[in-house]
């Protein structure tokens, strides 16, 4: 991407909010990949002029002194997420809170009425670069995507709100409960045009409680250019076991060696070890110590018997997995206010006495007015 239209793209992603000056060279400075251009006094003087120049970029004043944070750099990934709820940019509320001043800065031959030092000097930090609604919506889906994709409002806002995160994403949790506040069933159907066209991308996400006693899963939203796997601990580690064992020979090794090399606590080691048996990747087995190593002097217990050694056998390699997806995905659980995924209710039985037709309605009418979801039906009519 060039510098002017990286500059462009920077501007459109802070959605109709608009970007600050001064903003906006943080951005260029932190954008990755790292922009082309040396950010000094005559590059800044040029960009302003492109700014200004630039028909599908408008010029406003806000009412109010906009705050510049500075982005999150030196810090590191696990602290990345909690920081940028902390480092918010400053939000209007709405768009009459700001005047057009293009026609102060910009002549109709489309050339720069005032220079950048003249625009900050008159306007300061009140001065906001918006970009036009074309230009927004194709910077959030991408050039790969159909522009006229018709979405609706609130689908759009959870693009925004998306697109204006970058690289760090939004938690859905975080979403509905804060930026929102509402239920997370319907952010849920907010976010499925989103995925269904392909504009953002969903992977689990795991924090942990203030408390630090608890770990709060939810789902991490990011727009599909700026998607990254963050992998968990224990995904690193099951595929270094799995790797590990794929390489020798029979594919099985001992616990002592296996956790030997991955050098983990007892707890990280069982934790890895149950998560790679639950997914059917190894099975636990013993084998005589004397066949593992005929050089042992004690292979005989003092009843008689043979010690056996625990050993982790490989039964698949081991293959990442990211939040499932598809076209029909109501049937997914849904998050409460506190982040956690809800099961659904048990299987319940068939009442012989009445109609199927009347059972299934009776159960639809209980959930009230925040209705259902088609797994917690379908689990209530399993047995039927």
């Amino acid at each position: 991407m060039d510098p002017w239209s990286a500059v462009a793209d920077e501007v459109a992603l802070e959605g109709l909010d608009g970007i600050t000056v001064p903003t906006l060279w943080i951005r260029l400075e932190d954008r990755q990949p790292k922009f082309p251009l040396k950010l000094d006094g005559c590059t800044k003087e040029l960009i302003w002029r492109f700014l200004v120049s630039n028909t599908d970029l408008s010029s406003t004043s806000s009412r109010r002194r906009d705050t510049t944070w500075s982005c999150l750099t030196g810090l590191k990934t696990s602290t990345r997420r909690q920081e940028l709820e902390k480092r918010r940019f400053f939000r209007r509320k709405t768009k009459r809170e700001r005047s057009d001043i293009t026609k102060h800065v910009r002549h109709e031959a489309l050339t720069p009425l005032v220079s950048l030092e003249e625009a900050l000097e008159r306007y300061g930090r009140k001065l906001v670069v918006v970009a036009s609604q074309s230009v927004r919506f194709r910077s959030l889906i991408g050039s790969e995507n159909d522009p006229d994709v018709k979405l609706n409002d609130d689908s759009y806002c959870l693009l925004e709100k998306v697109g204006r995160a970058r690289w760090q994403g939004e938690l859905q949790s975080e979403l509905h409960r804060c930026s929102f506040k509402t239920d997370a069933r319907k952010l849920h159907y907010m976010r499925k045009s989103l995925i269904k066209n392909g504009f953002i991308t969903m992977q689990s996400h795991v924090t942990r409680a203030k408390s630090g006693q608890q770990q709060q899963h939810s789902i991490l939203l990011l727009l599909k250019r700026f998607h990254v796997n963050r992998r968990t601990k224990y995904d690193i580690l099951m595929e270094q076991v799995s790797d590990l064992l794929e390489q020798l020979p029979g594919q099985f090794s001992t616990m002592m060696a296996i956790k030997q090399q991955l050098d983990v606590a007892d707890c990280t080691f069982k934790r890895v070890f149950h998560y790679m048996r639950a997914a059917k990747l190894v099975e636990l087995c013993q084998f005589p110590l004397e066949e593992l190593d005929p050089t042992a002097k004690h292979c005989t217990t003092k009843k008689g018997t043979k010690v056996l050694v625990r050993c982790l056998k490989l039964l698949k390699p081991y293959s990442q997995k990211g939040v499932p997806d598809d076209d029909d995905d109501d049937d997914e659980d849904e998050e409460d206010d506190s982040g956690t995924r809800r099961r659904g209710y048990p299987a319940c039985g068939r009442l012989m006495e009445k109609d199927v037709l009347s059972q299934a309605y009776h159960i639809v009418l209980s959930s009230g007015t925040k209705g259902i979801p088609q797994d917690w039906y379908r689990a209530q009519t399993a047995r039927w």
